[in-house]
């Protein structure tokens, strides 16, 4: 059965802001308190589509491919390939968008995926509240 994970938020910096910590796909552990380290795989740049980022987690791996990279739209998708998360077929993104009263972001987070072998309903929570959530919380902090 697939699952969609859906957190938005808005947080208190302009757009380009927000979009300078997110968008570098090598940076979560500057952020993210359950990223512990990211290290992109092979040579090139981490902006580079097609570009796989090993994640060490709290607890576990994550394997992520970079799906698509769209500064105009300030959006990115990425893919876990392989990891220690009870997940299937996972493609997640980010998108951003102005808020111009106030000079905010309204910033958007979302992943389908399967999970397997695991609770549905915590592994859902998990991901929406301690990666999703969190990450838009520590990015807020980060900028303010």
């Amino acid at each position: 059965m697939a699952n969609t994970v859906y957190v938005s938020d808005v947080i208190d910096a302009p757009v380009e802001k927000v979009w300078s910590v997110m968008r570098d796909f090598n940076d979560m552990p500057s952020f993210h308190p359950a990223i512990r380290k990211s290290i992109i795989e092979g040579d090139g740049p981490s902006d580079r589509v097609g570009c796989v980022r090993r994640l060490t987690l709290i607890e576990g791996f994550v394997r992520e491919r970079l799906l698509c990279m769209d500064d105009g739209n300030y959006s990115f998708s990425y893919a876990i390939i392989e990891g220690t998360l009870p997940v299937r077929d996972y493609v997640a993104g980010v998108r951003l968008h102005r808020v111009t009263h106030g000079d905010r972001t309204f910033a958007e987070w979302w992943a389908d995926f399967e999970v397997v072998g695991a609770d549905r309903e915590a592994t859902v929570a998990q991901i929406g509240n301690n990666v999703f959530a969190a990450g838009f919380r520590a990015v807020a902090a980060k900028v303010a």
